[in-house]
């Protein structure tokens, strides 16, 4: 998040910190899980859709805004590590063997 405030700051923007704000802004919702199981459940979803959506403004800013495309290039790397993270914490509660490594 702190990268993209900066971006915002270069572009000549200013960042909006605002809880009410960054929740109607987010890309998922927040759902809360019964155990374990369902909230890691809920994380991967969570983070598959930040995934998907980081793809979205990567071909949106494309090569118009290389500044920001390679940020969130790093961002989406980041999600992917989350989501495959999250994939192989389920499949153990699970007891399912491990998956080669994807995007969760």
């Amino acid at each position: 998040m702190q990268a993209v405030a900066e971006r915002i700051n270069q572009l000549g923007g200013k960042p909006n910190f605002d809880p009410e704000g960054l929740a109607s802004r987010s890309a998922s919702q927040y759902a809360e899980g019964e155990n374990l199981v369902d909230m890691i459940k809920e994380n991967l979803i969570a983070e598959r859709i930040a995934v998907e959506h980081y793809r979205e403004l990567i071909r949106y800013f494309g090569d118009d805004d290389p500044g920001t495309r390679v940020m969130l290039e790093s961002i989406l790397t980041t999600e992917e590590n989350h989501a495959n993270d999250m994939r192989d914490l389920l499949d153990a509660h699970q007891g399912e063997p491990a998956r080669p490594r994807g995007i969760g």
